[in-house]
């Protein structure tokens, strides 16, 4: 059973569909990355960051980057369903990894994009995602988009139970 309620999941869609909301969430992500590149954390493609189980670690997301991710997939042909999410929740990893491998790039949530394997990454790694949330957040308040933040799998399995597209 969906936590939360359609009118919410609907509004995020509708939200990632406008221009002004696509550029700010992309400024974050612009940001985030030059942080990252000062860092130069090495990403060995490991897929560890990606089966949450197996390595001890969480991600969440806002409502708006799930929806993000999401509708970034199913136009890329990647979509999933509650069953995939049903299943990764199982197999302990994200419905979009493929072998050591994301499938979802592009549509990644901010805690995807700041989370290194690297021990040299380890101290920044929090500070940068409280970053990368805060302006996410920002991002909601601004345009008066509702506002849920939670486990990755757990927003998904809500935002795909109620996608409007």
């Amino acid at each position: 059973m969906s936590a939360t309620p359609p009118s919410v999941v609907r509004s995020w869609f509708e939200a990632i569909e406008s221009e002004t909301v696509a550029t700010a969430i992309e400024a974050v992500h612009s940001e985030i990355a030059e942080a990252i590149r000062a860092v130069g954390p090495l990403c060995l493609a490991s897929g560890n960051c990606c089966r949450f189980e197996a390595h001890g670690h969480r991600l969440y997301a806002s409502g708006l980057e799930v929806a993000r991710c999401v509708a970034i997939c199913e136009r890329e042909g990647r979509g999933i369903t509650a069953e995939d999410v049903a299943s990764a929740v199982e197999r302990g990893n994200c419905p979009w990894q493929d072998g050591r491998l994301c499938t979802a790039r592009e549509g990644r949530p901010t805690g995807c994009r700041v989370y290194f394997c690297d021990p040299r990454a380890s101290d920044v790694v929090p500070e940068l995602a409280e970053r990368a949330h805060a302006g996410i957040k920002a991002i909601h308040d601004e345009h008066g988009i509702p506002y849920a933040y939670g486990e990755w799998r757990a927003m998904l399995r809500d935002v795909v139970e109620w996608n409007p597209v």
